[in-house]
Parts: structure tokens; sequence; C-alpha cells
């Protein structure tokens, strides 16, 4: 976004309402609750130290193409899963990022699985598809944080130019180089492959900056299938457009002094597009085939929850956070790849990548700042033994930091921080008997030892530099802990 858009997008008018009090922290909306044990269990952080899986080491020069024998105690773990989850508790570290590279070669050379999924919008993913089928160019110019790490969003994104068009770097999308070089690895596998692995996002446009990644494919489909409905998109554009920005903090903030009846406006605009789709469905698939119409849909469900999602955040900034808000993107995120499973073949086997707050099975707090059910939790829900999901999580060395700051063109400071110490009932801090190498622990197993012997489980796992309440045994089926993590190289120093 320029300064241009970037100081129109926070002009308020005489009459706007402003909120009484702005969140200066994301941090702030977390329970302030004390731990609840003064150390953690020794007989849980005894059977890790001797049960945990030692993983081949990710310092300086650690080689992503090594062998994977290391990797085998997955095998038993992931077992015939339909899906499996690979999270992280940091955007951005370069650690997971080398690991989950290691784990999806392992997945795709060892035990067959075919797609390649990712917290990333499902618009933007049909490009980057494209490019690990063999498609043209490269995929610095379609991913690479536009002006290194000082570009990029809370989530990966650059800033936004109003009107790019989805894949392509002028719309702002990015990725860390340990992602880039994961889908490098996918191209030249696929270069030789018998079945050639897809790439599929699953997300809301530019994790709900900006609804352009959206809107554009759909103005094109309306253009020769229903042209009488382009009105609703001009609409959406017309609202949408100043305050879009390279996260959703950008329109967060904007719609603190944006008038209601804006906001009602597009809200509207995007709920008479989707109803329109809706009742039009055997009208449009006749016109365009089940597939063009089946995408077009999903795109206008993006909008519609990227609509929501912009206003779920500005109500968190406001100090009012709604957790069943927050269930939108969620929705979507585990529709996308549900819908995705219903249209592939059986022998379809996803690794989905996504923070380790989107992936969790359990669900969270009706009266916490995090949405009710999550992306793993409704995976969780429709497939059963079928999803695993494996927490990514790290002890000591750096981690992000992202604070809040509507003066910044990205609405947020996005930064380095030291790795706080581990929480006395964290899942983290079991791991302190491991402090010299990657170890995996099946959750299930311990999950079972702890209740045998009648031990306090963790009760939260990391988030950046905070920690929220999740019961980490249940919400996830394997968990990775990595020793000094550091920030990726995209991030500026």
């Amino acid at each position: 976004m320029n300064d241009q858009n970037h100081h129109h997008t926070h002009h308020h008018t005489a009459d706007a309402p402003r909120a009484p009090r702005q969140v200066s922290d994301l941090r702030e909306l977390l329970p302030s609750a004390e731990p609840a044990l003064p150390a953690a269990p020794a007989a849980l952080t005894q059977w890790v130290t001797r049960h945990a899986s030692r993983l081949a080491g990710l310092g300086t020069g650690a080689d992503p193409q090594a062998p994977l024998t290391d990797l085998e105690p997955l095998r038993d773990l992931v077992g015939g899963a339909r899906v499996v989850a690979l999270g992280e508790s940091s955007h951005q570290i370069r650690e997971f990022g080398l690991l989950r590279h290691r784990i999806l070669r392992f997945l795709v050379q060892e035990l067959g699985f075919t797609v390649y999924a990712m917290e990333y919008g499902a618009a933007e993913g049909r490009a980057v598809d494209a490019w690990v089928q063999g498609g043209p160019g490269d995929i610095d110019d379609l991913l690479a944080p536009r002006h290194g790490g000082s570009g990029t969003g809370a989530d990966g994104t650059g800033g936004a130019d109003e009107g790019a068009g989805p894949g392509t770097r002028a719309g702002g999308l990015g990725q860390p180089a340990e992602c880039r070089d994961t889908l490098r690895w996918l191209r030249r596998h696929n270069g030789a492959a018998a079945r050639p692995v897809r790439f599929v996002g699953c997300d809301i446009p530019m994790a709900g900056g900006s609804l352009a990644p959206v809107l554009e494919p759909v103005a094109a489909y309306l253009a020769t299938v229903d042209p009488a409905a382009l009105r609703f998109v001009d609409t959406a554009r017309e609202v949408a457009g100043p305050i879009a920005g390279g996260t959703v903090m950008v329109p967060a903030y904007a719609r603190l002094g944006l008038d209601p009846a804006v906001q009602d406006r597009l809200t509207t605009a995007l709920a008479r597009l989707l109803a329109r789709f809706t009742d039009l469905r055997e009208v449009y698939t006749e016109r365009s085939g089940r597939a063009a119409y089946e995408t077009a849909l999903s795109d206008v469900r993006a909008a519609a929850t990227t609509d929501r999602a912009q206003r779920a955040m500005a109500e968190a900034l406001a100090g009012a956070p709604d957790s069943l808000q927050f269930a939108g993107r969620e929705r979507y995120l585990a529709d996308t790849l549900l819908e995705f499973l219903q249209r592939s073949g059986s022998g379809t086997r996803v690794v989905l990548v996504g923070h380790n707050a989107h992936i969790q099975r359990s669900a969270n707090q009706a009266d916490g700042p995090l949405a009710v059910t999550t992306m793993g939790n409704l995976l969780a829900r429709a497939l059963g033994t079928d999803y695993v999901p494996i927490a990514l999580t790290g002890n000591g060395g750096e981690t992000v930091e992202n604070v809040p700051d509507p003066d910044h063109p990205l609405g947020m400071r996005w930064g380095r921080a030291a790795t706080p110490e581990a929480a006395p009932d964290s899942v983290e801090g079991l791991f302190a008997g491991v402090p010299d190498a990657p170890a995996l622990v099946g959750a299930r197993a311990l999950r079972a030892h702890a209740r045998r012997h009648g031990l306090p489980e963790p009760a939260r796992t990391r988030l950046d530099t905070a920690f929220i309440e999740v019961p980490a045994l249940e919400a996830f089926d394997g968990i990775i802990c990595v020793p000094d993590t550091t920030v990726s190289a995209d991030l500026d120093r």
C-alpha cells in the first residue's frame, strides 16, 4: 500500500465513531492467569527425556536434503491418516521451515502423500500450484517479500498495492525463504514424479488484508456468466479497496473510524452476491461448468469471510474481542480443505501447514480472544482419526514479536525477541531434559502415562512471546520441540 492510500485509510470524518480504547498489544487480550504449577512435573519431564525421539539437528549448515531415517517414528504416529497437519508456535522461524521441509519429504517419498496445503490464500495458491507443476517464472518473483523483512506482515504477507492481481508480488504476497526453498524442492520432485504433488491454499486472501485477490477473479467470472451481478463487486471494491493492506491489521484499524453504514454497505453487497451465487447455482453451472462455478463460489465466500474477519479484529483492537466472531476464517480454512478432499480421489493424502493455534484439535474457551472452533477442531470433527495434528514449538533462541501499530504501513511492527522461558505448566516445560536436539513425542502416549499416574497435564503452549491456554496433549497427536530457534533471514535484524 502506498503512502497516499495509507493516509486515506486513517482519515476520520467529524462524526465518525471512535473506539473508547484501543488495544496497544494483542497480548493484552490473553488471560493473565498465573501458571497453575510451580515447576514442570518431574515425572513427566523424565518420561519425555527417556521416550522422545531425537531428530537431526537444524543448526547452521543443516542439509534439508539429508537422509530421513530419524523421522521413522512418524510412520506409526501418522498411520493411514488422510490429513497430517504440521504446526508452528510462531511464523517466520527458520528451524520450523527446515523441519517441515524434511517432514514433507518423508511423507511424500515414504508414505505417498499427494498434496501440500498451507495457511495461505486459496485464490493466490492457484498460481503457486501452477508453478510447482512446472509453470513459467521464478518462485521469488511470485512469493519473496518485496522489501525484505521490513516489507512483510505478521503472517508472511507483504504490503498491498491496490489493484494488483492474485499471484503477483505487487499483490503483496510473500513467504519466507525456507518456504520458498520447499516449493523449489516440490517443483523438482514433480518434474520426475509419477504422481505430482499438488499445492493448495486454504485461507482467505492475504490472511484478511485485502479482498482484491478474490474480487478480481470473481469479476472476470461474472463478466461472462452474469454481468448484472458486477454491481455487487463494484460496491465491494469501492468500500474495501481504500482500507486494504498487507495484513488484516490495516483494514481493522481503518474500520475503527469507518462509518458503520459504510461497513454495512460492504457486508450487504457481499451477502447479496453470495446469495445470487447460491440461488443461481444451476444457471451458473450450465453457463460455466461445475469446476469454474465452485472456484468462483469459494472466492465469494472468501470475500464475505474476509469482511467478517476484519470486523472481528477491529472489535478486538477496540477492546471488545468476541471469539465467536473469529470463527469465520477457521470455517473457511477447514471447508476449503474438506471440499478439496471431496473432489479428489480416495488416495489423496494431505500435508497441511499452519500455526499451532489453527491446527489444534481442541476448541478454545468461549470467553477468550481466540476462535472457539479452530480449523483443526473442525477437521477433527469431520475426519476423526484421519486427521493427525503435530505441533512444532521451541525453547531458547529467538522468536517473532508482533506489536500492533496504527501508524505503520502494515498496521503491525514485526521483529525479533528472545524466546521466553517455558512456563511451568506448558508443554514446552516438559522438554527441559532434551536441550541439544529437536525432539518428537507422541502426545497420546504421554497423555496415557500422565493419566495412569495421576500427573498434571500441561495446560498451555507457546504463541510467539506469550503462552495460551491449550490442553496440549489433547490438542495434538505429536509435539516436536526445537532448541534455540532463529528467525527467518527475510526478517531484518
